[in-house]
């Protein structure tokens, strides 16, 4: 049982906790930071102090508040080295505001003085929490809305933001639009409205797409109202940072799906219970036969990505590692056109190394792209590439390789599930653009494996891309009949 706690990081996700605790009866009884810039300051009322201190703490529990996974790390390894702080005392940010949320009265009261109705049969709720722009989840989200819809279940919706969107007729009247403030991390006011929107359609099933507020809210819920609320969490991404949000929540979802048969292993290996977790891949659109053409020796070849431009270093797309593959291609005179579909923080500064190394002529950005679109963009491409530090399973790379461009891609989680290495395309190390060039200056001098590739890549994901075979899945998993 956690009564009191040590925060360290005097940044915004400990002001965050210092505002939930606040209502709970769990003590913060100090706030430590390595900046000396911060000792002295007020935090939510609380002195911030330096590290030296914690030795005055050591047999109460403490959390690292700081976001940054690496910056953590080192946190932690400090910590435990120089301060002797033992590491079965250390509680994550998630845990710590489960638990908060669960201790607070006035949430608990709020629940129970609202009016519950059992309508009988279940509605069910899909989690959209960041909105219903383009992105994989977005896309996977309406899809199998929209079919589950088709073919008979009504009470289907979405939970999503106040945002404006373009969306199937079909889901018009079927969207949950939820005050939420993205600006800040599981405040109360969102928190609430989730719980208001979720209660109206008691009793339900909720999709939840990761350790989010929609989980939070849904969990409060359930442990008042244990029978009328089932969480069935997809598990979209597998680096180690969303294992351990996970974990911490564990208490939370009844059931999980991952979206690769390798984060089913590696959550059965952090210790979920097997018949808990199932396995599934999203579908996509894909013709049944692939008609396309790629590009002669005397065209250059068409390079692709598609996906969010997220950031450089630490950043999950490595757009740094991308731009470095751009210069070794450069430097090695391969005749390459690179078309890159996509928004995100690292846009401009990608535009500008691109114009700032005279590589505008190959190098095109085309911004976000319609749905619509997508089909036509690969099959202009020769090849995909990702340089990706990790991914639960990209639904470019599937869209891709059922438009026959061949895959070029870092060993992230689930890779070997639809790529055979060299066969249908390529695997390469994390982090190794250089093996990545190679491949694409071996395809640029043989055209011919292009078909070959290409055609193998199609045909190893068609079967999968089928919604059919998913709504089956889907209806297995409302109605638990579905096994291992």
């Amino acid at each position: 049982m956690i009564n009191k706690v040590v925060l360290f990081g005097a940044g915004k996700r400990c002001k965050m906790l210092c505002q939930i605790l606040q209502f709970s009866d769990i003590e913060i009884v100090a706030i430590l930071d390595s900046n000396p810039d911060k000792w002295g300051i007020e935090v939510e009322g609380h002195l911030v102090r330096a590290p030296k201190v914690i030795g005055e703490y050591k047999n109460i529990n403490w959390c690292i508040t700081v976001g940054d996974m690496y910056a953590s790390r080192e946190i932690r390894t400090e910590l435990q080295q120089r301060y002797q702080c033992r590491l079965e005392k250390e509680v994550g940010i998630k845990e710590l505001i489960l638990i908060g949320y669960q201790k607070n009265a006035e949430i608990n009261k709020y629940i129970l003085d609202k009016n519950v109705y059992n309508r009988g049969k279940d509605s069910i709720l899909f989690d959209c929490y960041n909105g219903l722009g383009l992105g994989g989840v977005q896309a996977w989200t309406m899809d199998v809305c929209e079919a589950l819809i088709n073919e008979g279940r009504k009470c289907v919706y979405i939970i999503s933001d106040n945002g404006v969107y373009t969306v199937p007729n079909v889901l018009e009247k079927n969207i949950l639009s939820v005050n939420m403030n993205h600006k800040g991390q599981f405040e109360t006011e969102t928190i609430l409205s989730i719980i208001d929107a979720i209660m109206a359609k008691l009793p339900c099933k909720i999709v939840t797409c990761t350790t989010n507020e929609v989980m939070l809210a849904a969990y409060l819920i359930k442990c008042h109202y244990p029978e009328m609320i089932e969480i069935i969490s997809v598990i979209h991404n597998s680096n180690e940072s969303v294992y351990k949000d996970y974990m911490e929540f564990k208490t939370c979802p009844d059931l999980y799906i991952g979206v690769s048969q390798a984060i089913r292993n590696d959550m059965i290996q952090k210790g979920i219970a097997p018949e808990k977790i199932y396995s599934m891949t999203c579908p996509f659109s894909c013709e049944p036969i692939l008609k396309r053409s790629y590009s002669d020796s005397s065209d250059p070849i068409c390079i692709g990505y598609a996906g969010r431009m997220d950031g450089m270093e630490h950043s999950q797309k490595r757009m740094d590692l991308l731009l470095k593959l751009l210069e070794i291609l450069t430097e090695r005179n391969i005749y390459y056109k690179f078309e890159l579909a996509g928004d995100g923080a690292a846009r401009h500064v990608m535009e500008e190394f691109v114009g700032q190394n005279n590589m505008s002529e190959n190098v095109k950005f085309l911004g976000r792209i319609e749905r619509s679109e997508v089909a036509a963009f690969w099959r202009r491409q020769d090849i995909f590439v990702n340089l990706s530090d990790y991914e639960g399973r990209s639904i470019s790379q599937l869209e891709a390789m059922g438009n026959g461009a061949v895959p070029i891609i870092t060993a992230t989680t689930g890779a070997r599930e639809d790529i055979d290495d060299g066969l249908n395309g390529y695997i390469v190390p994390m982090g190794d653009y250089h093996t990545m060039a190679d491949r694409i200056e071996y395809l640029a001098q043989h055209r011919e494996q292009l078909y070959r590739m290409g055609g193998l890549a199609h045909d190893a994901v068609y079967p999968k891309s089928l919604m059919k075979p998913h709504i089956e899945f889907w209806n297995e998993i409302f109605s638990h009949k579905l096994k291992n």
